[in-house]
């Protein structure tokens, strides 16, 4: 049972409307409940803790030394996405804030290291030989990416997790986005962070979205909202930039998922790769346009004099949270992402979904086999219904319907609000300022307890992409001559 002080603490950990203040509050409340051990101490069957040790200490004997052909060799050879099961979300379950606390030094040695051999000249790695270790190690690390759920009203939470998250510079630069995710990402990938702050506070935003059709224009448009309304203010909001120009303004790598009316194609993908000249505002409404609340759209491009004309004109496309919510596999494939973190508000998922920063016991490990065989079973009478119907409005539900029980909706980090009964009685409709205001904050305050967990797992992968950059930068700044870089500190070899 948790002492007075204990539940006064917690108290104002839940109160806090800042991670600064939050973390603070939480770093008390480990002490209260004698955490503090816990994290001094390296042992841990959930990671290979003597391994973890020895390459920390040789990784800093080296350094003492000057070992830098050593140092180089090893971070080469050594550096692995989860090493030694350092990504093991149970190491994360017992505090409120961290974990080991030889996790968090042996992260931060090795991304010292890292921009330590990207920032000075080291004669045992000129420029050449720099550049491509930090491209060979960092396509063998790995990338992480920012996955956006569908949600209607509540995916105005993602605004608070992608607040929390470029506050403590760990927003992923590759991001996806379904259905309300895609907005999400298409405000990020067509804003400078200079515009962003003042959008997530809500200064500026249109929150009037949503109009319901008469009961005429519904009969003969077949939906419930008006697809007009939505278009007017994606394209207020994000501009007519084509995915190629947003990747070009803001460096971030946007992708919008969409899925056909056609059975003849597929989910797509949609980014400044595989189709560059499309509209991102037209790309968003696509993945917006939910069956029976908005009609199915045709999707927009520019042509190569900069005209606005329909992408594949006889197909029309729809929500793609239907087929492809969250996209990891075409991810992996594209951007080298083997990383995921999720911010997941699909109504019909919240209600499967348990928090996994806490312990939880055989509660926790009941509720999931029911969860498995709830899915498992619904999948199975969707499939016996649509038995025997070759096509119509129903055969392409039930198959809808299907694609959605069956896809995978958590990553290797899932942050998800709190849902109440009043929340389903507004996901659809306009937001006030205010309410959208209390979405944000909940996605900030759901994210503050993964923020260590989700460092600990990225930072290597972000400081070799950070490096790569920075090289890059160093080449053209040096009219591209390799080895011509002007050193920022000169390193000596070791005796």
């Amino acid at each position: 049972m948790k002492s007075r002080k204990t539940v006064a603490q917690q108290r104002l950990v839940d109160q806090a409307t800042d991670y600064s203040t939050w973390r603070a509050q939480s770093m008390v409340l480990d002490t209260l409940e004698g955490l503090d051990a816990w994290k001094n101490h390296p042992v841990s069957s959930h990671y290979q803790h003597k391994l973890i040790q020895q390459r920390l200490i040789n990784l800093r004997a080296w350094r003492k030394a000057g070992d830098w052909a050593q140092l180089i060799f090893s971070l080469r050879e050594g550096l692995h996405r989860n090493l030694g099961n350092l990504a093991n979300p149970e190491l994360y379950k017992h505090a409120h804030v961290g974990t080991k606390l030889l996790i968090d030094e042996y992260t931060t040695e090795v991304t010292s290291l890292l921009n330590h051999l990207c920032d000075h000249d080291i004669p045992e790695l000129p420029y050449a030989q720099k550049l491509m270790f930090f491209r060979h190690t960092g396509q063998s690390f790995g990338r992480s990416a920012l996955m956006l759920s569908g949600g209607a009203n509540m995916g105005m939470f993602h605004f608070g997790v992608v607040k929390a998250l470029r506050e403590q510079n760990l927003l992923p630069r590759v991001i996806s986005g379904s259905s309300a995710g895609s907005v999400v990402a298409a405000f990020l990938g067509t804003h400078k962070d200079n515009e962003l702050d003042a959008l997530i506070r809500g200064e500026g935003m249109d929150l009037h979205v949503w109009r319901r059709l008469k009961l005429g224009e519904m009969l003969r448009q077949k939906s419930i909202m008006d697809i007009r309304e939505l278009e007017r203010f994606l394209r207020q909001s994000l501009g007519e930039y084509t995915f190629e120009e947003a990747f070009k303004r803001t460096k971030r790598i946007i992708n919008i998922t969409v899925s056909p009316v056609d059975k003849n194609q597929h989910s797509r993908l949609l980014n400044y790769l595989t189709t560059p000249h499309l509209l991102v505002w037209s790309a968003v409404l696509a993945s917006c346009s939910v069956p029976g609340l908005f009609p199915p759209v045709k999707l927009m491009t520019k042509d190569r004099l900069g005209h606005e004309k329909p992408y594949m004109a006889s197909i029309r496309w729809v929500d793609g949270a239907i087929e492809s919510d969250l996209p990891a596999q075409r991810l992996g494939e594209l951007y080298n992402v083997n990383h995921h973190i999720v911010s997941q508000t699909n109504p019909h998922v919240l209600p499967f979904i348990s928090d996994q920063t806490r312990k939880e016991g055989w509660q926790k490990f009941l509720r999931q086999v029911i969860k498995g065989e709830v899915k498992h079973r619904s999948k199975q009478l969707m499939e016996m219904m649509s038995y025997g119907i070759d096509r119509g409005i129903f055969k392409t539900l039930m198959e809808g319907t299907i694609a959605v029980i069956d896809q995978q909706y958590y990553g290797d980090v899932t942050i998800h609000p709190k849902v109440r009964l009043r929340d389903y009685q507004r996901v659809l409709g306009d937001l006030s300022l205010a309410e959208f205001q209390a979405w944000v904050l909940a996605g900030e305050r759901a994210t503050w307890p993964k923020i260590a967990m989700i460092r600990d797992q990225t930072i290597i992968g972000q400081t070799l992409e950070d490096c790569i950059i920075r090289l890059k930068k160093q080449r053209i700044r040096h009219h591209g001559a390799p080895g011509t870089v002007e050193p920022l500190v000169r390193v000596k070899r070791a005796a």
